[in-house]
């Protein structure tokens, strides 16, 4: 049986792709925020890789910013649609469609930065988010940095729970159904069905599940330590980076040892 987000990312790209679209409506400060980390911690150029780049929302603006970055993504059609963008906007990045569970076979040489953005850590069992760890490791220069930021936590989603919610957006209504959480193991899975809008109807286009692995910061920090990666700080939010409460989502930096 292939794995969920197969069918997600690759054989039904449009839909995530209208998200990802409006993912650069609130890019900018995301963007901000990892300019300043990086350099707060002495990154004012080099190489940075992008895991999960998507379209291009992060990986685009910081290489106009001066960085050379390379973005990874599973997704050939939110690859091309990123080297359309990247063209558009005159930004040089190097784009590379491939499984973040491959990445040294994606990229060559060694990086100032890297960075995964919007909860892709949990794609996938635990054991393969600690071999992204330390590929990742592998891939970074001495004191480079490991920016896990925009995604969720155990603690804000236990003390934010919802068994049944909704998106809405201008072309779309999104019923999150069926939710369910096993705090024991931390798996949360959903049933994602999109609906079209028409009017003042709504016409039925697909369902898709997701199933989630939920970190919390210990095992984030535990995972990273045994991957030779040292956590230096974590935010509460984006905006104004006051540090982490104890139920914030992540937003955590991690440095090469």
């Amino acid at each position: 049986m292939k794995h969920w987000t197969r069918r997600f990312f690759v054989t039904k790209p449009e839909l995530w792709l209208h998200f990802l679209d409006r993912g650069w409506q609130r890019n900018k400060l995301t963007v901000r925020a990892i300019a300043k980390i990086l350099k707060q911690q002495g990154i004012t150029r080099g190489r940075l890789l992008d895991i999960g780049c998507g379209n291009g929302r992060i990986c685009l603006p910081l290489a106009k910013k001066g960085y050379r970055v390379t973005g990874v993504d599973v997704g050939p059609a939110y690859i091309d649609d990123a080297r359309k963008r990247a063209v558009k906007n005159r930004a040089e990045v190097e784009l590379v469609c491939g499984d973040m569970r491959k990445l040294p076979r994606l990229v060559r040489g060694k990086f100032d930065a890297a960075f995964s953005v919007w909860t892709s850590i949990g794609y996938y069992e635990k054991k393969t988010d600690e071999k992204l760890f330390r590929d990742v490791a592998g891939l970074l220069k001495k004191n480079g940095l490991f920016l896990i930021l925009n995604t969720m936590s155990h603690e804000f989603l236990l003390n934010h729970y919802c068994p049944n919610l909704f998106n809405e957006t201008d072309r779309y209504v999104v019923l999150h159904r069926d939710n369910s959480f096993d705090r024991y193991q931390s798996i949360n899975v959903e049933t994602w069905v999109f609906y079209e809008k028409s009017g003042n109807n709504l016409r039925y286009v697909d369902e898709l599940k997701v199933r989630l692995r939920i970190y919390s910061y210990a095992e984030l920090v535990e995972m990273a330590s045994k991957a030779g990666l040292e956590f230096v700080e974590a935010y509460d939010n984006l905006k104004d980076m006051t540090p982490a409460r104890p139920d914030s989502t992540i937003h955590a930096v991690f440095r090469k040892r």
